[in-house]
């Protein structure tokens, strides 16, 4: 019973060193400007490419994904606008990171490779 009972306290205190950094306000904010952004009727930005509705599925790992990305990037967006607390950081993160990621990522397949390097050689 002694051996059980140390090896639950020596499990706690990892436990609670991996958690000393993590932020629930971040999280909880991340998660709202996710289901925001993964529950959008028809126009979503997952849906841009095939105009078709999402499955279950889909709408989770989009969900996941903007979360994710929500609580990644909310230190960068505290370092630009201090002013704010991390959840809502982490939710104008989740809600705009990844529409101007797609946005890009589209830009870039119908892109050439020759304009792209034009467009940097000339400037804005």
């Amino acid at each position: 019973m002694t051996e059980l009972l140390q090896a639950l306290m020596h499990n706690w205190s990892q436990l609670q060193s991996v958690l000393a950094g993590f932020q629930g306000e971040a999280l909880a904010g991340a998660i709202l400007g996710a289901c925001l952004v993964s529950s959008s009727k028809g126009k979503a930005w997952v849906t841009i490419r095939s105009r078709r509705k999402l499955s279950l599925q889909e709408r989770l790992m989009s969900l996941l994904l903007s979360a994710g990305v929500g609580y990644l990037f909310m230190p960068l967006l505290l370092s630009l606008m201090p002013f704010v607390s991390g959840g809502v950081a982490a939710f104008v993160a989740a809600v705009v990171v990844i529409p101007i990621s797609v946005k890009v990522m589209l830009w870039l397949e119908n892109a050439d490779l020759k304009e792209i390097v034009q467009r940097w050689r000339r400037g804005p």
